[in-house]
């Protein structure tokens, strides 16, 4: 190889190192003038050219892993007449409300009502949100009168509307719960993704909560409120009905 040849390929190697260098060093200095602590799927939205202030509300919520963290509560198996073993499922409050509902059993047909009307990527966000979620079997047999499943094509606007009356706008565990509808006599109104009113009351009898529609249809609590990274879980007994 000729000498000319060799100090060309010298001088083309200093300059990659060079453009190299400068790159990384640029990266470096993004994470830490404004990258360091905020959420992955944040950065992918900005990525795309999409203002901050809106991706910090529509991007995904990044769980919180927290080291040492082991604190988890249970749903507990749902036993219906189409009865087969489901062990208690174990729910970390580090996970957010789609994570919990995508590894239940008992809440699978609610997980797979969510994610037909597109409002299971909503409660993967920010929030909060506090979602009264509904079992498999109530979900497949409502009380209330259906043309075949909630599931065929012909329910698909109702099905939309039921669920986005089981998501309710904040973060209500139930000590505030609790708080607020003691405060107003015994019941509080929740605004829930439609903007419609869920009542929530707690029974005079028991002390348990219980959810209410617009025309005194109740339904009762089975899992009382379990804290999520983006919200709070609760599991009704029922699927309550959307009245105009």
């Amino acid at each position: 190889m000729s000498q000319s040849v060799t100090k060309g390929l010298v001088v083309m190697y200093k300059k990659r190192k060079s453009v190299m260098g400068g790159l990384l060093g640029m990266a470096g200095l993004l994470a830490l003038a404004g990258c360091g602590g905020v959420p992955e799927h944040e950065r992918e939205c900005q990525w795309e050219g999409t203002p901050s202030w809106y991706c910090r509300h529509t991007a995904k919520k990044d769980t919180y892993f927290v080291k040492g963290n082991t604190q988890s509560y249970f749903i507990p198996a749902y036993t219906g007449p189409k009865d087969f073993p489901i062990p208690d499922m174990p729910v970390y409050v580090d996970e957010t409300l789609d994570q919990t509902l995508r590894a239940s059993v008992v809440l699978g047909d609610y997980k797979q009502a969510l994610q037909k009307t597109g409002l299971l990527a909503l409660v993967e966000r920010q929030g909060p949100y506090t979602l009264f979620a509904v079992p498999n079997h109530p979900m497949e047999h409502p009380s209330f009168a259906v043309e075949g499943s909630l599931m065929d094509v012909q329910n698909e606007v109702l099905l939309k509307q039921l669920m986005a009356y089981t998501i309710v706008l904040g973060n209500y565990p139930p000590a505030k719960l609790r708080a607020l509808a003691l405060k107003n006599g015994g019941s509080v109104e929740l605004t829930t993704f439609y903007n419609q009113k869920l009542t929530v009351t707690i029974d005079p009898q028991t002390g348990e909560f219980v959810t209410k529609n617009k025309v005194g249809q109740v339904n009762k609590i089975w899992v009382n409120g379990i804290p999520q990274s983006n919200g709070t879980l609760y599991v009704s007994q029922g699927l309550l009905n959307l009245v105009p």
